[in-house]
């Protein structure tokens, strides 16, 4: 038994507003400390800077996803504004990653002081997961400051946040997740089903735009030069891409089944015609896979800076549950599930509807998903990918980012409320 664990035992660990609160079970003895006193004493006299807008993207895990869209459209269209803000990127080894961004953006290192110094002095924070990592370390939100949470999933399969049991067991998260929610001003949606999501997940979630997401743009307009792009950079010139994209689970970061590789791309051949790649995509919160890089036809594409991209490349995408295969559904390319625990994993995490409703051909073991792959019907899955879009209130047209760029304008010269 771990020494965490043990602690636990005996120590029961909350927080109420700005105190760390420790008791000592069965005795009458209580430790509170403020973990808010050091924020205050740096920063109640610092102000907030005008048009500064902070991004992180993930827990600072590079230049992707809805962040990326609205800077790019950003930097595109509406320059003049772009050249008045104070552009600020958190992501983890900034060193290594400058290549990634527009020179307009000023990166800094994700968990680093100066990070919290950004985030207490920017008007503006943009996100896509939510605060706690900050907020634990004494973060707080001051007058003239707005938080624009964009999420990181899409028509959500798998329960979060407030929705998801096993987290809410720990109150001292739950606690820093609420006050997450209190503080984002504009929560940015896809569609009904995920307004609705929001509310319910997020303890009520305040002022919902139902704008579609910014990283989900590339997928309905303007996919070719992306598609060229990703074949390019590993050499796939010719050859048609399945990626497979596993999330992670809650109680094993490293527990991931991966299909036959071979035989998936001996039926996506029978199915398809063509020659096909397999590329790993992993969760950032998943351990790295034994992938045998020696096997022809198969890469590893963990490491490619945005997901959107590879999405908008792949010509079939297998998962178990991650939320990327909805956003690759605006493709209208195939896709395929691919769930050897659905059992188990429903009974930790849970999920808002069963995997048999989604337009996905569904495979509990790898027999089953070769035979969906090669009795795959074009028609009928276009009927389900649309019916569902539509049940689900989708609101996604390619100009999301657009309107999330009209509100940071909004913003900035203060033709909002509050």
């Amino acid at each position: 038994m771990s020494l965490r664990s043990m602690a636990k035992k005996i120590i029961d660990y909350t927080i109420e507003d700005e105190y760390k609160v420790y008791r000592l079970k069965a005795t009458p003895f209580v430790y509170r400390k403020r973990f808010t006193a050091s924020f205050h004493k740096k920063y109640d006299n610092e102000s907030v800077v005008k048009g500064k807008v902070v991004f992180d993207n993930y827990m600072g895990s590079g230049y992707g996803c809805n962040g990326k869209y609205v800077l790019e459209f950003l930097l595109a269209n509406e320059p003049e504004l772009a050249g008045e803000l104070d552009l600020v990127w958190v992501v983890k080894d900034v060193h290594n990653r400058r290549g990634e961004f527009p020179e307009q953006v000023r990166l800094v290192e994700y968990g680093s002081e100066q990070a919290m110094y950004e985030y207490a002095t920017a008007q503006v924070w943009v996100k896509n997961f939510q605060m706690v990592h900050y907020l634990n370390k004494g973060l707080l939100k001051r007058d003239g400051q707005y938080y624009i949470q964009m999420w990181h999933g899409s028509f959500g399969i798998k329960k979060i946040e407030g929705n998801c049991g096993y987290l809410n067991r720990d109150r001292a998260w739950v606690s820093l997740a609420k006050k997450n929610a209190d503080y984002t001003d504009y929560w940015i949606s896809n569609s009904a089903f995920e307004t609705q999501v929001y509310k319910d997940a997020f303890w009520g979630a305040g002022k919902i735009l139902e704008y579609g997401h910014p990283r989900n743009d590339i997928l309905v307009d303007g996919m070719q030069a992306t598609y060229d792009k990703v074949r390019k950079t590993y050499s796939l010139e010719g050859k048609r891409m399945v990626l497979f994209v596993p999330t992670f689970r809650d109680q094993d970061k490293s527990s991931v089944s991966v299909p036959d590789k071979e035989a998936v791309l001996e039926s996506l051949h029978k199915r398809f015609g063509g020659d096909w790649v397999f590329a790993l995509r992993n969760h950032p919160r998943i351990a790295a896979q034994s992938l045998q890089m020696s096997e022809e036809n198969v890469i590893d594409v963990t490491d490619y800076p945005d997901i959107q991209e590879l999405l908008a490349a792949a010509d079939v995408v297998i998962t178990d549950y991650s939320s990327a295969i909805f956003d690759f559904m605006l493709t209208g390319r195939p896709g395929f599930l691919y769930a050897e625990d659905y059992e188990d994993y429903e009974d930790l995490r849970g999920l808002y509807y069963p995997l048999e409703e989604t337009p996905f051909p569904l495979a509990r073991i790898c027999k089953q998903l070769l035979d969906c792959i090669e009795g795959f019907d074009e028609a009928a899955y276009e009927e389900k990918r649309v019916r569902f879009l539509q049940e689900k209130g989708s609101v996604e047209d390619g100009r999301a980012a657009e309107r999330v760029v009209a509100l940071i304008k909004k913003i900035v010269d203060k033709e909002v409320d509050g």
